[in-house]
């Protein structure tokens, strides 16, 4: 049996970095964060997790370019990768977290092995792109049983996967993909332009993931070539179909035969009447997809599983397009374990031959554990933070809000100031987290070292409080303060309310409102809260994080909204359509930095950590890091909030016990 040498990078505070994150929001019923629940930003659609407080590079012709691409090349002039193309940070010189962890595989992969994965969640709605909430957990299943349009590369680039090449016009209004050909489906459909067309449009007129798709205009189709046209320029187009749900492509053969895919929907531009006459007879819930895995079977809920098994005419396997030995694994088994404990007892008992956990306390517990490996990062993840309602005129016509504090800039900055999000950390998240001050953490576009966020100061809470109270004309403010009903995130959050107390006094009376983790995305869609315990923002590129924070995504309480804080601001506004439209890396970075700016003046949220996801494995289990590209680049290992591949995992002698 091969064994592996650990690289740690735990304590690694190299402070090299000056440059994001959030997004699918994760409120684990094992989370350490306050962060009760994800907002899937990265995955398209609104879901929530159940464990949150919580490769070869690509050819150069395919990377991000440097600040002298024309359009016209197949690269992304927008990219947000590496110093010198879109001024982002480096990756590899980002400042780290203190429980950042890798491992080294030694040995050379083998075919054979079922591997059980322990999941922390099952995936609402599967498994159909527009249609599944998916999380953390649901990725799993995601990239096992297909592939994505894109991915990106160790250092965050562009990197094409089911696309070959790919270019813009000259204004960034079209651009258009070339399909790598030869790739079919799990039901023999070929993968072409117009599959590829079926897919987007579903994603764009659905009623959950839509929101995400705004800025397309129109798409069209022929042969292998995909033309996706945007109603303005639009610089991080393939950055919508990286990280998502969906970026991920599935039979549009079987998508025709389901009853609520939105080309059925009487109305809709892509209507199609002759599709709408058919036999709606297929199964969501049995997807087809192109990936190294075939689906078998699923069962939903806690406990049960979903099966997949080894695709012999996968595209990047001996039978495929690219003569690789793709996948290892003779199957793949994902097993709903939401309690962390559960979970935890499963790896350690060799029931679960793999796990995955957001839960600091658990990562701290199994980095001292010798007897399974752990890889644990931060990279291009979620920010844990307490979300502020500040809805006011237009977004609060019936006066829902008006008696709220949190109105109040000073307010704000008063709880922001009197917040110790060191001690926080410390206590909750095991001290293996980074602090926050904005959406954007290192690694990603957007990041600044001081965004101006208030840090913890007792004495200019206790200043800014005393503004509060007088421009309101009162004593005291109330609010209530919404949580999952999880007993550790209410224990993180009733900390919270002892600090505002301790520096504030009884002045401040928050009160905790725990609720059932389904009914908790809906309150934030609605906008029925003051604060909110939240975890999103996962990402690399802010342009495709816009439609959380831009005026035309609020809508009055009560209505659906993605804006949850349904704040409008007319300078955070400006700064996000300069990052969208935007060409120039100087001033697209520049514009992304202004957004953690405003944030950090206006406190639209109580910034508190940078969320830690950690995958704990078996010795034998390897390669869930070596992200090997088509083309032999080198894609990113474990980010995303707890993301990574699956079609590269193998098991010492081919057996995963």
């Amino acid at each position: 049996m091969h064994r592996k040498k650990r690289r740690s990078a735990v304590l690694a505070t190299l402070s090299v970095f000056t440059l994001i994150a959030v997004a699918s929001c994760g409120g684990d019923d094992d989370d350490g964060e306050t962060a009760d629940t994800e907002a899937v930003a990265d995955t398209d659609a609104a879901s929530t997790d159940t464990d949150a407080p919580g490769d070869t590079a690509a050819p150069d012709e395919t990377e991000a370019p440097d600040e002298t691409t024309e359009p016209g090349a197949t690269t992304a002039p927008g990219d947000t990768a590496g110093e010198g193309d879109s001024g982002a940070p480096s990756v590899s010189d980002r400042q780290l977290p203190p429980g950042e962890h890798h491992v080294e595989d030694e040995g050379e992969p083998v075919q054979g092995g079922d591997l059980v994965f322990g999941i922390e969640a099952d995936s609402a709605n599967p498994w159909v792109p527009y249609r599944t909430s998916t999380a953390t957990a649901g990725y799993v299943m995601m990239t096992s049983v297909s592939d994505p349009l894109f991915t990106a590369t160790a250092e965050g680039d562009i990197a094409p996967v089911l696309v070959e090449s790919y270019e813009p016009n000259d204004d960034y209004t079209e651009w258009t993909l070339h399909i790598r050909d030869g790739i079919t489906f799990h039901d023999g459909t070929p993968l072409d332009g117009a599959a590829v067309e079926f897919n987007m449009e579903s994603c764009q007129y659905s009623p959950l993931t839509g929101a995400a798709y705004t800025w397309i205009k129109d798409i069209s189709s022929s042969g292998q070539d995909v033309t996706i046209t945007a109603n303005e320029p639009f610089v991080a187009m393939p950055r919508g179909f990286t990280e998502r749900q969906c970026a991920f492509m599935f039979s549009p053969t079987w998508m025709r035969t389901l009853e609520d895919v939105p080309q059925r929907t009487e109305g809709t531009p892509i209507y199609d009447a002759e599709l709408a006459a058919e036999p709606a007879t297929g199964d969501p819930a049995k997807p087809v997809g192109l990936g190294a895995y075939v689906f078998e079977s699923y069962t939903p809920g806690n406990g049960n599983s979903f099966k997949l098994v080894r695709n012999e005419d996968y595209w990047r396997g001996p039978n495929g397009i690219t003569g690789e030995e793709l996948p290892y694994l003779d199957s793949v088994e994902g097993v709903v374990a939401v309690d962390i404990d559960s979970r935890s007892n499963g790896v350690r008992s060799g029931q679960f031959d793999v796990i995955h956990t957001s839960n600091a306390d658990a990562i701290s517990q199994f980095l001292e554990d010798d007897s399974l490996e752990t890889i644990a990062t931060s990279l291009f993840g979620d920010t844990g933070y307490i979300m502020l309602n500040v809805a006011e005129g237009d977004t609060d016509p019936e006066g829902v809000n008006a008696a709220s504090p949190l109105l109040n800039v000073h307010c704000r900055r008063a709880l922001a100031y009197a917040t110790d999000v060191d001690r926080y950390l410390e206590e909750r998240e095991a001290g293996l987290s980074m602090k926050a001050n904005g959406p954007f953490g290192p690694g990603m576009l957007g990041y600044v070292d001081d965004s101006g966020y208030p840090g913890y100061d007792p004495d200019k809470a206790v200043e800014e409080f005393d503004q509060c109270l007088a421009d309101l004309g009162t004593d005291t403010i109330e609010f209530t303060y919404n949580t999952t009903n999880d007993p550790f995130n209410v224990e993180s959050n009733t900390l919270i309310i002892s600090m505002w107390q301790e520096v504030l006094g009884d002045a401040v009376q928050a009160t905790i409102t725990p609720i059932e983790q389904g009914q908790y995305i809906g309150l934030a869609l609605t906008g029925t809260f003051n604060a909110f315990g939240w975890r999103n923002h996962g990402g690399i590129d802010p342009a495709t994080q816009a439609y959380w924070w831009q005026s035309t995504s609020s809508a009055p309480i009560g209505e659906l909204a993605l804006n949850f804080g349904r704040f409008k601001d007319p300078d955070m506004d400006a700064a996000l359509e300069t990052v969208k439209t935007e060409s120039d890396p100087a001033i697209r970075k520049e514009a992304a930095e202004e957004v953690s700016r405003i944030f950090g003046e206006q406190v639209y949220n109580i910034w508190l950590g940078w969320a830690l996801w950690g995958i704990v494995e078996q010795p034998y289990v390897n390669g869930l890091e070596s992200n090997v590209l088509p083309d032999g680049g080198e894609g990113v290992g474990l980010a995303f909030s707890g993301r990574h591949q699956m079609n590269q995992i193998w098991c010492d002698e081919g057996t995963c016990e």
